[in-house]
């Protein structure tokens, strides 16, 4: 491409040579063109650019053609152009046609090379504003969270940072010096994860039209011979599953029944080495489909830095995992009860400050509201079976039901604090992992392990339950002061009176909404329990669609939900 260039340019420096056309004309038709051309948003930061260059072009000739060739580059790359935008490329790609050719008559010739010049830095600004915003309209989605509080009592939130237009200096200096390409990576957020995304979006592009794989009622299994089993073994090797040197065949062998669990694990399905019905349904979805939820994933990491700190914890709800990362090593990784799809886990950045052992639950206000009413309205001695307390102040009172029933409907706060004592059957187990925030959120121990067993964990009522939380404790109190062996913290366990143990210095906690990973040289895709990505697709550019319906499916799964929860979820 770049020699391609060269013979570009070389061919428009023979008619500057050899007709009366100069740079300082092409300057004079360009400074023409900005003054009368420009429009729309970007027009002020083009502007600055050609008045930080003396109002000369930027890419026409031969000095610049090491910047020309990087910038037509970068504006298809996927690396920063994942959607396939336009960014004028046609028109620059014809105006260069045409000047190759000698197309253009003489006279005209200043104001194509001025247009062109014009049109690569207009292109160049609408790229680095891709990079940096997207084209997600996150007002919008945050209207929508809005809209289901209102018609679905359901409380989304998600703290969004979404970026604005970086800095004009370093755009402006790599504008004029040349080195695009380095400038725009520098944009890249959350650039590890991204990069990965963006490798993931290449590879499913390039992947074949997905066979489509007959249902059947009884399950293909180790051993079994079926036309099934051929189409299958395609199809697990087009996704990478199956590997490309086995035998496409009939014979449902063990390097097909690794494949099988290989994408049960990725689609989380139940791993058990055979093709059922719900496989088959995962297995006959589109190729689109994944690009899409890539494209989506990568549309959310423009709300995010260009990376987290050398130490934190990232809580992926989707996922259900938490993975505790050191200096860009992932030292832990243990699975998470999150919010139930009515009461999602909010999305947001805080700092772990300090550790309870043996804590106390105190009830909150909405949960008492829309839980523990109703639940002493059936079972009145449902506070002395789980050993909770009732304050007011700091005195414990008796309260009867008539004094809740008024609160159970009200904005008012209820008067009286709800506490469950420590031991075995607290909501919150033996340790409690602090973040302090305004949605009265952390991560902590569960008296229900089993729930850790399920395959969509979402029993909570935003909380986020640990699996073997002792050992994200090892590594949470090597930040505290003194030693807490394992011994010493069973010591405290055994006396069922609450500790607190505070940190030196906090430790970052990013909860965050991905739905799509790499990991292990595997691509995960998991299921967009809230609808999160439904919602930012259908608030996108070319896609926007003013308002967001909860499909019915969706609605009859919340009730069902409601049906089955326990009381008083945390």
């Amino acid at each position: 491409m770049r020699t391609f260039l060269w013979i570009l340019l070389l061919s428009w420096l023979t008619p500057l040579v050899a007709q009366p056309l100069s740079m300082e004309s092409i300057a004079s038709d360009l400074r023409h063109n900005i003054a009368t051309k420009l429009k729309g948003k970007n027009a002020s930061i083009v502007r600055e650019i050609y008045a930080q260059n003396g109002n000369r072009p930027l890419w026409i000739g031969a000095q610049n053609a090491d910047k020309m060739s990087e910038l037509i580059q970068a504006l298809k790359d996927p690396l920063f152009n994942y959607k396939r935008k336009s960014f004028d490329q046609k028109a620059i790609k014809k105006l260069l046609y045409y000047l190759d050719n000698n197309a253009i008559p003489v006279e005209k010739r200043a104001a194509v090379y001025a247009r062109l010049d014009l049109l690569l830095t207009n292109s160049y600004v609408r790229l680095v504003r891709f990079i940096t915003e997207g084209d997600v309209d996150w007002k919008l989605v945050q209207k929508k969270f809005a809209a289901l509080k209102e018609s679905n009592d359901i409380r989304a939130v998600w703290e969004m940072k979404p970026h604005s237009f970086p800095p004009h200096r370093p755009l402006i200096a790599a504008a004029k010096r040349g080195n695009i390409r380095d400038y725009l990576v520098s944009l890249l957020p959350l650039e590890d994860r991204y990069r990965k995304l963006v490798t993931l979006l290449k590879a499913y592009r390039r992947m074949e039209k997905f066979p489509q794989i007959p249902y059947a009622n009884t399950p293909l299994k180790l051993g079994d011979r079926s036309s099934r089993v051929y189409e299958i073994k395609k199809r697990l090797q087009i996704s990478g599953d199956y590997p490309k040197n086995a035998p496409l065949d009939k014979t449902f062998d063990r390097t097909l029944q690794r494949a099988v669990i290989t994408y049960q694990k990725r689609y989380l399905l139940e791993v058990t080495g055979q093709v059922d019905k719900t496989m088959t349904w995962y297995l006959n979805q589109p190729v689109s489909k994944n690009i899409q939820a890539i494209i989506t994933n990568l549309d959310k990491t423009k709300l995010y830095p260009k990376h987290f700190e050398n130490e934190y914890i990232e809580v992926n709800v989707p996922d259900f995992n938490l993975r505790y990362y050191r200096n860009g090593e992932m030292v832990l990784k243990k699975g998470v009860v999150v919010g139930r799809i009515d009461r999602p886990t909010p999305i947001f950045d805080d700092k772990m400050e300090y550790v309870v052992i043996n804590p106390t639950w105190t009830i909150p206000d909405n949960l008492i509201k829309r839980d523990l009413i109703h639940v002493l309205r059936e079972d009145p001695n449902y506070l002395v079976d789980h050993n909770i307390h009732v304050f007011r102040g700091n005195k414990e009172v008796q309260i009867t039901q008539a004094d809740l029933d008024p609160y159970e409907h009200s904005d008012k706060r209820v008067p009286w604090r709800f506490v469950q004592f420590p031991g075995d059957d607290n909501a919150l187990g033996r340790i409690k992992f602090m973040f302090p925030n305004k949605y009265a959120v952390y991560l902590h121990d569960t008296d229900n392990k089993s729930l850790l067993d399920r395959r969509y964990k979402v029993y909570s009522s935003g909380c986020m339950r640990v699996e073997q939380p002792f050992e994200l404790a090892d590594l949470v109190l090597q930040h505290a002061r003194g030693s807490w062996s394992r011994e010493k913290i069973n010591e405290i366990i055994a006396t069922n009176k609450p500790t607190t143990i505070r940190l030196k210095r906090p430790i970052p906690v990013h909860i965050v909404y991905f739905t799509v990973y790499e990991e292990d040289g595997l691509a995960y895709f998991k299921h967009d329990i809230y609808l999160y990505d439904m919602i930012i697709q259908q608030s996108t550019a070319g896609n926007r669609k003013e308002t967001f319906t909860v499909p019915k499916k969706r609605l009859i799964t919340i009730k069902k939900q409601k049906q089955r929860q326990k009381p008083l979820s945390n």
